[in-house]
């Protein structure tokens, strides 16, 4: 049926709804190849030319758009996909040779923060699982790169391992055939470009601090995306201080007529705590939503001597900004700055910056002191001057259908525009560790 006329936008679509039907298409090509062989070429001819519309968007550096979540489900159906025609074929046709296909292995473990929590962006769950990846475990397979084999997961009880996931057979197949011939590192300061650029920055291997910080770029409008460019999480001895509010069960929002997919300027989707802007540590301008299809790429980035990128801001606010560029600075081993450089235009109203969290917040008189866990994060304002923050209890959430997430506070600095007198403005906040 899908080679007659209709809506078979996965055949040559951009997101892992591509990797799945196509896989799954050559798959059962394969398995009725004897009986009907014109139609299994054909069908497997068809999906060849249609994935890699799915894998160019891993490019360059092996970002995947949705998430890191989102990577394992799509990206578990292009390996998988790749061993049954080498299985059969005895080539998968250049698949696992794609362009940044291999690299994003990277990319799934520089998104996992050392408590196991994800850097979450898009439709991303919390924190990875406790089993090993089956999926990583190819990517460690084809290269021998032990840095890609979650081995005490894999080690673990099989009492506590659960019900297991579709992909054990494979997996055991591809654990089998693991030769290690190399262990690379990752690094500690990392820019993933692409459709929805990224920023990491991490300690070292014997970081006391555990120091997580991912920021990033990028628009809503991609498949699973939200309207959280500018936006950021931090982590620091274990504890989560900046948080993304992630995803939220699908099903009860659809069983409710609930609009999730659209992802026009005035659709219902951006009206969840998850989905906007409002919903995000970022800047918001005239409290308005962001526009959904533009774009924030990151303009500047240096490793060294101090970890730092930029990300221009600029189109988002749909003209209500001449120019905004958010930089983050790793200043330190325990603190992170963030630094909007503003233009104002004579119709700019106000700007709220804003950060989401599950600490406990204490005002003081220029920023505010979190503590979570038994420790300490310092928020401190350092331009404007004289300017104090209000914290917005998001437990219960604004809306009945919103997630809730136990504790949730959206911490704001509200700035109206006046202040910035000669239409330029700079906000600057330090978050630091209290030794």
């Amino acid at each position: 049926p899908s080679f007659e006329k209709g809506n078979y936008g996965w055949v040559n679509g951009t997101n892992n709804w591509n990797q799945v039907c196509n896989g799954g298409m050559i798959a059962a090509a394969i398995a009725v190849a004897e009986k009907d062989p014109s139609l299994a070429a054909k069908t497997i001819s068809r999906s060849l030319d249609g994935m890699p519309n799915a894998l160019k968007q891993y490019a360059p550096d092996g970002v995947y758009p949705e998430g890191a979540t989102y990577w394992g489900y799509g990206t578990s159906f292009s390996v998988v996909t790749s061993s049954l025609l080498e299985s059969a074929f005895g080539t998968d046709f250049g698949i696992a040779d794609y362009p940044s296909f291999i690299e994003s292995a990277n990319f799934r473990l520089m998104t996992t923060a050392p408590s196991g929590q994800y850097f979450n962006f898009a439709d991303c769950g919390d924190s990875e699982g406790t089993n090993g990846d089956i999926t990583l475990a190819w990517f460690a397979q084809k290269t021998g790169n032990s840095l890609y084999l979650q081995k005490e997961k894999f080690l673990i009880p099989a009492e506590s391992m659960g019900t297991l996931s579709r992909l054990a057979g494979a997996g055991l197949v591809w654990l089998s055939r693991f030769n290690p011939k190399v262990e690379t590192s990752l690094p500690s300061v990392w820019k993933g470009e692409g459709s929805n650029p990224l920023i990491i920055f991490k300690g070292g291997k014997d970081d006391p601090h555990k120091y997580y910080f991912g920021g990033k770029g990028g628009r809503g409008n991609l498949s699973h995306g939200n309207l959280d460019a500018g936006s950021f999480v931090f982590e620091l001895d274990g504890v989560r201080w900046v948080i993304d509010p992630g995803v939220q069960d699908y099903n009860s929002l659809e069983q409710a007529g609930f609009d999730l997919w659209g992802q026009c300027q005035d659709c219902e989707r951006w009206t969840l705590l998850t989905k906007g802007n409002h919903g995000h540590s970022t800047l918001t301008v005239d409290n308005a939503r962001f526009k959904v299809d533009a774009s924030a790429p990151i303009i500047d980035f240096a490793e060294k001597p101090v970890p730092e990128a930029t990300v221009d801001l600029t189109q988002l606010y749909g003209g209500r900004l001449k120019s905004a560029h958010r930089k983050f600075i790793k200043d330190t081993d325990h603190s992170i700055i963030i630094e909007d450089h503003l233009v104002l235009q004579d119709t700019t109203k106000s700007i709220t910056w804003a950060i989401m969290t599950t600490a406990v917040v204490y005002p003081e008189a220029d920023g505010a002191v979190l503590k979570q866990d038994g420790k300490e994060l310092e928020l401190k304002i350092l331009s404007p001057q004289d300017l104090g923050v209000s914290t917005i209890m998001m437990d219960p959430p604004p809306l009945k259908l919103d997630r809730k997430i136990p504790g949730l506070k959206r911490v704001e600095l509200r700035i109206p525009a006046y202040l910035f007198a000669d239409g330029k403005g700079l906000i600057k906040v330090r978050l630091t560790a209290h030794e």
